[in-house]
């Protein structure tokens, strides 16, 4: 298995419902740019893939004589200090359901990918200030919404639709704590949009920590890539380099 699985570019680009086009060019916040790396696999010594994987993966360039290492419950990366993080901390979190799925960073382009083979699903959850509060103001020029961008991607077909869950608390350990979350359905490329006024009692400009979900688990074979989080009022850069393009380089 590669460290990338197959990702069928989405031939639609369409502007519906919550969909929209990018939003004009800004100051807002920026929750992961994506230029960091997960850390090489500790499970994959031989090849050092900087990834998290479920499923069963190849400790080699083949196998044998490489061995074959499996993660049937979950498989984590946890990273302090990043740039480009708000918060500096990213602890990611991929979850079994049944084959083999990965999830990679390519910094380069600044993008994350979520992967599955054939019959395969998985949930991916990325979380920032999970042990340190972000005190995050997100309400920086004028923001209105969290942002997250679909770069490319195949559940279009069949649909097979990918929930992502948005969890937020402020004020954590205080009186004033309020948590709240916001799902939707990505489907189509483009940036779907959850405003703050969604997320119940939450103060956005005292943002302690977020959490996204992308639950494949009722779908199967899903692979899409996903650009920097933000707010709005930020014009999110696409590398020119094409998805096949990334895809030749391993």
């Amino acid at each position: 298995m590669h460290r990338r699985l197959s990702l069928l570019a989405a031939a639609l680009v369409i502007a519906v419902g919550i969909v929209v086009g990018f939003a004009p060019s800004g100051n807002a916040v920026t929750i992961d740019n994506f230029t960091n790396e997960y850390p090489p696999n500790p499970g994959l010594p031989s090849v050092l893939w900087p990834l998290i994987f479920v499923g069963t993966m190849c400790d080699g360039n083949s196998c044998p004589p490489g061995t074959m290492v499996s993660h049937l419950v979950s498989d984590a990366a946890y990273q302090t200090g990043l740039s480009g993080v708000v918060g500096g901390e990213r602890y990611a979190l991929i979850t079994y359901v049944v084959g083999t799925a990965n999830s990679d960073i390519y910094g380069a382009g600044n993008m994350l990918t979520f992967n599955h083979n054939a019959g395969a699903s998985a949930k991916l959850t990325l979380t920032y200030g999970l042990n340190v509060d972000m005190n995050a103001d997100l309400t920086a020029m004028g923001a209105t919404q969290l942002q997250v961008n679909v770069t490319d991607g195949d559940m279009y077909a069949g649909p097979r639709p990918v929930p992502c869950t948005i969890t937020v608390t402020s004020g954590r350990g205080t009186a004033n704590q309020h948590t709240a979350s916001v799902t939707q359905s990505l489907v189509l490329t483009g940036v779907y949009a959850y405003p703050f006024a969604s997320f119940a009692g939450v103060d956005f400009t005292d943002v302690d920590a977020i959490a996204y979900k992308f639950d494949a688990s009722l779908v199967t074979s899903v692979d899409f890539g996903i650009g920097p989080l933000t707010t709005d009022e930020h014009e999110v850069g696409v590398e020119s380099t094409t998805w096949g393009g990334i895809k030749s380089l391993f």
